[in-house]
């Protein structure tokens, strides 16, 4: 019988990609490595900013990148294909119009998670972009859970340790806990890591729930 092989739009950043894998890794049990799920990655680092776009400061676009990409994968027979990306998913129908394959949707994965927990109040830590764009929002709306941002200057902080870990730099693992705390503060019930990158500071603690995780554990649902 053919296997399901993953699909993975990746580079976005290059340290979320290495996690992403890393983690589907992790949350298999297998006897031997054979029965490891098959996974093809592309990683398009090259992809422009989906940030800069997205907030009119720059007018190259992303979508030919990831379409790209996507039709790329589903040529090479994947069954479904994974973006460990969040803001990119301010392209998701033109994605999923350009393939005939499931691309996987994290916004809608993990608003779907937070409702299954009975979370009606989050905060969300997320790039410009994604907040821009309002995706996440949308869908955590329709799951009816309220949504909470930072204020300006916190968010501001936070991009730019968003870019720092994507440059590769040094960025303090309790970076984000005065943002959490004043997010609890505003009433959040808990703290939606809603970007990638977000994962290397806060992997695994309490608290927080990962997109990232939320995304790797509907790709092994899906592909096994």
């Amino acid at each position: 019988m053919r296997r399901a092989t993953l699909g993975i739009i990746g580079g976005m950043g290059v340290q979320a990609t290495g996690c992403f894998y890393s983690m589907l890794t992790r949350l298999q049990t297998v006897r031997a490595e054979q029965e490891y799920l098959d996974i093809i990655i592309y990683s398009k680092p090259s992809t422009p900013d989906r940030t800069a776009f997205i907030t009119g400061q720059s007018i190259d676009s992303p979508l030919e990148s990831l379409v790209l990409a996507a039709t790329t994968l589903e040529a090479a027979g994947v069954a479904c294909i994974a973006i460990p990306c969040v803001t990119s998913h301010f392209f998701y129908e033109e994605l999923k119009r350009a393939v005939g394959i499931p691309v996987l949707n994290i916004p809608e994965e993990t608003a779907g998670f937070v409702a299954s927990r009975g979370y009606k109040r989050i905060g969300l830590l997320a790039t410009d972009g994604t907040l821009a764009g309002g995706f996440f929002h949308i869908a955590f709306e329709k799951s009816g859970v309220e949504t909470i941002v930072p204020q300006d200057s916190a968010q501001a902080y936070l991009m730019d340790i968003i870019y720092n870990i994507k440059r590769g730099e040094f960025v303090e693992t309790e970076a984000l806990d005065g943002m959490a705390a004043e997010l609890r503060r505003s009433g959040a019930q808990t703290i939606v890591l809603g970007c990638t990158e977000l994962n290397l500071l806060a992997n695994g603690s309490p608290g927080y729930i990962d997109a990232m995780e939320v995304l790797a554990r509907a790709s092994l649902r899906v592909c096994l």
